[in-house]
C-alpha cells in the first residue's frame, strides 16, 4: 500500500458498510475490522532484539557459538560452535552434546564434565554469535511462506515478518505446530487489550505458524470508546462486547440498545434491548448471546438537560440554572440580577407544552416580587423566562419550519430578524434559508386587493377570448359547431378554476429577504421586525421546476452539478414551438427573479424555470400554463405549492 493512502475496505467491511442505512455517519461506513493495523508497521520495528543477554531457558541448537572461561587452579578460555550434529568440542573433555538443551542445562553439562579432569577451578559460560532458525507462516496471512528468523523470535514476531493475518484470518486463534502437534494458541486481543502475551512462545527451527480462517465477527457503532469490526471466539453477549471495546462514553444510551441482523439468510431484522437493566438487575434476556454478522448500536442519550430553566435578556448572568422543586420565577430573578433598564412590567415565560408546541407566558416581575401567584409562576423543565425593555404588546411573531424552536414569539421595539432566530434556537442543519418565506401584514392586505383586481381581469379577458373562439367557429359546418363549443366550454371551466386555484395559493405579503445575510447581521437585510410578521424556513429542495412552453411542465430532480436552464428544459422534452425562449427567466425560491441573461446561469436546487409564449393565439385555446407563467410574474409562489398543483 502507498504510504498515506487509505487502505481499502475488506470483503467483510464492506459488508458491513453496504448494509449502513441513508444518511448514516461517515465513520460506521468506514468501520474496520479490530487489531490488524497493528501489523501494517514495517517488520523490522518488531524484529527481537539480540544483543541482550540470553535467558536460562533458551534452548541450544546448531549454529549457536559457546565461549567457556575456567579459572582458578587452572585458567582457560575457549570457544565451539555447536555443530550439525548438536556437539561442541570441549578440551580434555571431548565432545558434549548440547543440542536441546536450556542453555542453564548446558552450563551444567560443562561444569560437571570440567569437574572430571580439573579441580579447584571455577566455569562462566556465554552465548556469543546465536543461530538462525527458520519457520513457516502459513495460512491467512498476508505473506505466506518460510521465514528466517532469530532463534530469540516469538510468534508475533513470526506474524510481523509474514504483513500479519490478512483480513479473512483469525486474530484469536493463531496456532504453533510443531512436530506435527499444536504446541501454542495466540489470541491476539489478549495482546492488544491487555497487554497479555499468554501463548506466545518462543520458536524453534522447522516450527510451522498457522493462521486460520476468520471465526465469527460482529459490528459495534455508536457511543463507545473503540466502534469497531470483532470477531468472536467463544459465546458472547452484548456486555462482552462492550467491555472489548472498552465500554460506553459517557453520552451513551444504555436503556435502548439496538441489535441489527441477518435472520437464516432470508431477511434482517431489529432487536431492541435495556441493557441496564441487565447491569443493575441481572436480567439475562437483556443481554442476549450475539451471531455472527451482528452489528450493535448503541445510542446517544438525550443532550438537552431537562432539570434546568433559563434566564435571557437584561440580566446581569443569563444562562441556564439548576431547576429546583417548587422553584418559581421570583427565585430566578432576583432584584439584583436585573439590569436597570430591565422592562418590569412584563416579562414572558416560553414553555413547551404537552403536545410540543411552544406558549408564551406573560406576567409582571413586579407583580412576582409582591408574590401574587398570577405572576410568580412556577418554573418548569426547559422554561425560558425572557427579560426585554420598553416592551410593547404584539399580537403575534410566528417563525415556523426549520428552526430549533418554532413557535410564537414577544418582540421588542427596534428589534431585528436575526434576534427573532437566535431566540428560536437558531437554524437546523437542513434548513434552506434561501427560500425563506417572510410574510408582512401591511403587504398582505395591499396584495389582495390586487390579485383580486388581477383575478377580475384575467377572467374579463377569458370572455372576451370566448367570444372571438365563438365568432371564428360560426364559419364552420353545422355539425361541428356544437362539439367546438362543448370543447370550449369545458377548456373555458377548467382555466377559471385553476387560475381561481393558483390566486388563492399565492403566498400574500411575502418580502425577499435574503435570511443568510440577516443572521450574520447585514443591515441591508437584518430588517426591524413588525407586528404581525412571519417566517417560515423551508427544508433543503432537492428539484427544480420548469414551467411554460415546454412539452412537459414537472419538477426535476436536481443533479448537484452546475447545469444551465437549458439543460433542464431538454430535461422537460424541450421548448414547444410556442415558446420565446429569448423571454425565458428564473424565479428564485426567495421570490426574486432573473431576467438578465438567465441562459448563462448556474441553476440551483429550488429554482423555477419559466418559458413564456411567443404570441397569443386568437381562434383556439390559449395554453393552460400561461395563466400560471402570468401569475408567477407579479407574485412569489412557493415552490411546494406549485408543484402540488401540478400533479
Amino acid at each position: 500500500m502507498v504510504p498515506g493512502q487509505e487502505e481499502p475496505l475488506s470483503a467483510i467491511e464492506s459488508d458491513y458498510a453496504e448494509s449502513a442505512e441513508p444518511g448514516a455517519p461517515p465513520e460506521e461506513r468506514r468501520l474496520r475490522q479490530f487489531g490488524y493495523g497493528v501489523f501494517r508497521a514495517p517488520a523490522a520495528t518488531f524484529a527481537p532484539v539480540e544483543d541482550v543477554a540470553v535467558g536460562p531457558d533458551y534452548v541450544l541448537g546448531p549454529g549457536d557459538s559457546l565461549t567457556i572461561y575456567v579459572w582458578g587452579l587452572v585458567e582457560s578460555v575457549f570457544s565451539d560452535t555447536v555443530n550439525r550434529n548438536g556437539e561442541i568440542f570441549v578440551p580434555r573433555v571431548g565432545t558434549l552434546k548440547v543440542w536441546g538443551l536450556t542453555f542453564d542445562k548446558a552450563e551444567q553439562l560443562i561444569r560437571e564434565q570440567l569437574g572430571k579432569v580439573y579441580t579447584g577451578f571455577r566455569v562462566s559460560v556465554t552465548l556469543g554469535r546465536l543461530r538462525s532458525i527458520r519457520v513457516f507462516v502459513v495460512g491467512s496471512v498476508i505473506r505466506p511462506g518460510s521465514y528466517t528468523l532469530s532463534p530469540l523470535s516469538t510468534i508475533t514476531n513470526a506474524l510481523f515478518a509474514a504483513g500479519g493475518p490478512s483480513k479473512n484470518g483469525t486474530l484469536r486463534r493463531i496456532q504453533l505446530l510443531r512436530n506435527d502437534r499444536m504446541e501454542s494458541e495466540v489470541d491476539f486481543y489478549d495482546f492488544l487489550l491487555r497487554g497479555n502475551k499468554k501463548g506466545d512462545v518462543r520458536l524453534e527451527s522447522g516450527d510451522t505458524v498457522f493462521v486460520p480462517q476468520i471465526g465469527p465477527v460482529v459490528a459495534l457503532v455508536g457511543r463507545v470508546n473503540q466502534p469497531a469490526i470483532y470477531e468472536l471466539k467463544a459465546e458472547t453477549r452484548v456486555a462482552d462486547l462492550l467491555t472489548l471495546a472498552g465500554g460506553v462514553t459517557p453520552r451513551g444510551f444504555l436503556e435502548r440498545v439496538q441489535i441489527e441482523r441477518f435472520q437464516a439468510n432470508r431477511d434482517r431484522v431489529v432487536l431492541d434491548f435495556d441493557l441496564l437493566g441487565f447491569y443493575r438487575r441481572g436480567q439475562e434476556e437483556n443481554n442476549p448471546v450475539l451471531t455472527n454478522g451482528d452489528l450493535v448500536r448503541v445510542f446517544p442519550v438525550d443532550l438537552r438537560i431537562y432539570n434546568a430553566a433559563s434566564v435571557e435578556g437584561l440580566v446581569k448572568r443569563p444562562g441556564r440554572y439548576a431547576l429546583r422543586p417548587g422553584m418559581r420565577v421570583a427565585d430566578l430573578l432576583v432584584r439584583d440580577e436585573l439590569l436597570p433598564d430591565a422592562y418590569l412590567d412584563r416579562a414572558e415565560v416560553v414553555r413547551v407544552r404537552e403536545d410540543l408546541g411552544t406558549e408564551v407566558i406573560p406576567f409582571s416581575i413586579r407583580d412576582a416580587w409582591a408574590g401574587k401567584p398570577e405572576a410568580n409562576i412556577e418554573l418548569k423543565p426547559l422554561d425560558r423566562v425572557v427579560v426585554r425593555s420598553q416592551m410593547r404588546p404584539i399580537e403575534e411573531v410566528v417563525v415556523a419550519g426549520m428552526v430549533k424552536r418554532p413557535g410564537q414569539y414577544a418582540i421588542t421595539r427596534g428589534e431585528r430578524l436575526s434576534s427573532l432566530i437566535e431566540r428560536a434556537g437558531g437554524l437546523e442543519p437542513s434548513a434552506f434559508p434561501k427560500g425563506a418565506v417572510f410574510t408582512r401584514r401591511a403587504i398582505r392586505i395591499a396584495e389582495q386587493e390586487q390579485i383580486e383586481k388581477f383575478v377580475r381581469t384575467q377572467e374579463q379577458s377569458l370572455l372576451a377570448e370566448t367570444s372571438a373562439v365563438t365568432a371564428g367557429a360560426s364559419q364552420l359546418t353545422s355539425d361541428n359547431k356544437a362539439e367546438v363549443a362543448s370543447a370550449q366550454a369545458t377548456v373555458l371551466t377548467q382555466r377559471r378554476e385553476l387560475l381561481r386555484a393558483l390566486a388563492s395559493a399565492v403566498t400574500l405579503g411575502r418580502m425577499a429577504i435574503r435570511l443568510d445575510d440577516a443572521v450574520v447581521k447585514e443591515r441591508a437585510w437584518d430588517i426591524e421586525l413588525e407586528d404581525g410578521d412571519t417566517l417560515y424556513i423551508p427544508p433543503q429542495p432537492r428539484s427544480v421546476l420548469v414551467l411554460g412552453a415546454v412539452r412537459n411542465s414537472t419538477a426535476l430532480l436536481h443533479t448537484g452539478a452546475a447545469e444551465r436552464p437549458d439543460f433542464y428544459i431538454a430535461q422537460a422534452g424541450g421548448a414547444t414551438r410556442e415558446a420565446d425562449l429569448d423571454q425565458m427567466y428564473i424565479l428564485k425560491p426567495d421570490g426574486s427573479t432573473i431576467s438578465s441573461f438567465p441562459k448563462v446561469y448556474n441553476v440551483e436546487a429550488g429554482d423555477t424555470i419559466i418559458v413564456p409564449l411567443s404570441t397569443e393565439p386568437k381562434y383556439r385555446t390559449l395554453p393552460v400554463l400561461r395563466d400560471i407563467a402570468t401569475i408567477l410574474t407579479g407574485f412569489a409562489l412557493p415552490f411546494a405549492t406549485i408543484v402540488a398543483l401540478l400533479k
